[in-house]
């Protein structure tokens, strides 16, 4: 069997694309099951009808009406459906869409945590789904308009159905303004290492470009993330990984150029640690359809 890349996002952009912006919506009704498949763009779906099992990074979930999933872009992902059909909406947008006003880095950033620190999905009460609904109906008939400023109306019901999801999870209780400062921080961090980790980093050099002390830095990122900073690295370099030997037929030692490690022995350490298994094991799991 020859895996070869799933690039949809890109692809169907060029069929279907609407507007100018890197984003297209769709609301469609599945027939089959959908193999592994990952994409450079994020995504963000909303189950209307149906239900089946979704796997996220190798983790399944059963979802149903009111089923939202957020992937960020390289999460890999496969749907097996219990009924005949699945109702779906579908969002795909390029993830810096989200950085393109200062007003928005922290939010942004905030969303960079998923599958981390935030899950990939949500599992809505009927009136959040009602509400839900309506938000990627609006989106939806904006995106087929050819209304004055429509991208950036786009945008804005983007970040909207966003805000509205992530406020399922955050409490109403305010945090005092050291800790908002801090974390404010640490994610104007983790938004550099999403967007650079396949580069050489280090937490001094990163440091020094943030002027911030190291050690201090170093306790930050502990603080609030939960692990240190070169195990997130890893968790990001491994998770890329993890895509590309699941979807292509790259040679181990090209991933591991391609996704920042130095020498393919160390993605195989960092590999069997995080993921308990070398990468040809891994890639011979996806391979032979296990779960």
């Amino acid at each position: 069997m020859v895996f070869s890349p799933r690039y949809e996002d890109a692809l169907k952009h060029d069929l279907y694309g609407k507007s100018r912006l890197p984003l297209f919506i769709m609301e469609k009704h599945m027939p089959r099951h959908y193999p592994l498949h990952h994409h450079n763009f994020a995504e963000l779906s909303l189950v209307v009808d149906g239900t089946g099992t979704e796997i996220l990074n190798g983790k399944p979930h059963r979802f149903k009406r009111g089923t939202v999933s957020f992937l960020l872009p390289h999460h890999i992902h496969e749907i097996r459906l219990e009924t005949p059909t699945v109702h779906k909406f579908n969002c795909m947008f390029d993830i810096h869409l989200l950085f393109l006003s200062s007003s928005d880095q922290e939010f942004g950033n905030y969303l960079l945590q998923t599958g981390q620190n935030l899950p990939s999905h949500y599992d809505l009460n009927e009136e959040q789904t009602l509400y839900m609904i309506g938000c990627f109906e609006t989106m939806k008939r904006e995106y087929e308009s050819n209304f004055f400023a429509k991208e950036t109306s786009l945008r804005s019901k983007l970040l909207e159905t966003l805000v509205f999801l992530t406020r399922t999870l955050v409490t109403t209780t305010e945090p005092d303004s050291s800790a908002v400062q801090s974390q404010s921080s640490v994610l104007e961090l983790l938004n550099y290492m999403h967007l650079h980790y396949n580069e050489e980093l280090s937490l001094t050099n990163l440091a020094d470009h943030y002027h911030w002390n190291a050690s201090y830095a170093s306790r930050l990122f502990k603080q609030h993330v939960g692990q240190t900073f070169i195990h997130y690295l890893h968790s990001l370099r491994v998770g890329r990984a993890a895509s590309l030997l699941a979807t292509t037929d790259m040679d181990i030692v090209d991933i591991s150029v391609e996704v920042g490690f130095d020498h393919a022995r160390t993605l195989r350490r960092a590999f069997k640690k995080l993921k308990g298994m070398s990468p040809k094991q891994y890639r011979e799991k996806y391979r032979s359809g296990s779960s």
